[in-house]
């Protein structure tokens, strides 16, 4: 029954999420066109005008297309399982829990790829960029080895954590926003405004835990140590930290998917 609740969500939101992808790529092919532009039509006040148009652009609608992405899957959620739609949704022959299951992997799914088009408009305004300025091929790679010897890219324990917190972010973002929503419906009036105030909540609560976690993974003491230490230092200190906030965030992914299910169980106050 799983699958057919996964195709039916797939079927029903599959449109916004498209669209948003398309603009992703098409602000990141923009960006990179014009940069290209000034370079081979010369610095003119025009062209120079067209670029930083562009690129403020791309980072406008990069941030605009992510959130829309986010409140649209929000709504769906909100309106297919606490709205009038909720007592059609009630109604299936299927345990609650498996509706929930399904609505969290299909906005998961729809986050994750959200990231990986954003990651690839940004790849392209880059690589825009890296022609345009003739970056010689030496010098790039020599970035990349310095790069990698502070972070220690190739290091097979940070790349896990790196696979790992991939996949767990959009899952734990979903989760969390469904939380709030979850915990919003629960008001009698003002349910949004209770969806609002649980989200603003969580992001404070979320700020200081990430900051408990920086400071508690050694990055205090490396701040306070000397340069050749700092450089010794860096790439334990940033695994570490790596590890404690994906770690903290599957506890909250978990408590929140709980919390969820009991409420859909049993709170359920649809309009």
């Amino acid at each position: 029954m799983l699958k057919k609740l996964l195709k039916h969500d797939f079927i029903t939101t599959w449109k916004v999420p498209a669209a948003v992808y398309a603009v992703l790529i098409v602000l990141g092919l923009i960006t990179a066109i014009s940069v290209q532009g000034v370079n081979h039509f010369g610095e003119s006040f025009g062209m120079s005008l067209l670029m930083f148009s562009a690129i403020g652009l791309f980072y406008i609608g990069i941030i605009a297309a992510n959130i829309t992405m986010l409140i649209y899957l929000v709504i769906r959620y909100y309106r297919s399982m606490y709205t009038s739609e909720g007592y059609l949704t009630f109604t299936l022959p299927v345990k609650t829990d498996m509706i929930f299951l399904s609505k969290v992997i299909t906005g998961s799914v729809w986050m994750f790829l959200s990231y990986i088009c954003t990651f690839i408009s940004l790849a392209i305004a880059g690589i825009g960029f890296i022609k345009a300025t003739d970056i010689p091929a030496d010098e790039f790679r020599t970035l990349l080895m310095s790069i990698n010897e502070v972070l220690g890219l190739t290091d097979p324990g940070l790349i896990s954590i790196f696979v790992y917190a991939i996949i767990i972010t959009p899952i734990a973002g979903i989760v969390c926003i469904y939380f709030c929503v979850s915990i919003g419906q629960l008001w009698q009036n003002h349910k949004i405004l209770g969806s609002v105030l649980c989200f603003i909540a969580l992001y404070i609560i979320n700020q200081l835990v990430s900051q408990i976690a920086m400071f508690g993974s050694g990055f205090w003491q490396m701040m306070r140590s000397s340069p050749a230490d700092i450089d010794m230092m860096f790439r334990h200190v940033y695994l570490n930290m790596m590890l404690t906030v994906c770690i903290i965030t599957t506890l909250e992914a978990i408590a929140f998917y709980i919390v969820c299910l009991i409420i859909n169980r049993k709170k359920i106050n649809l309009d």
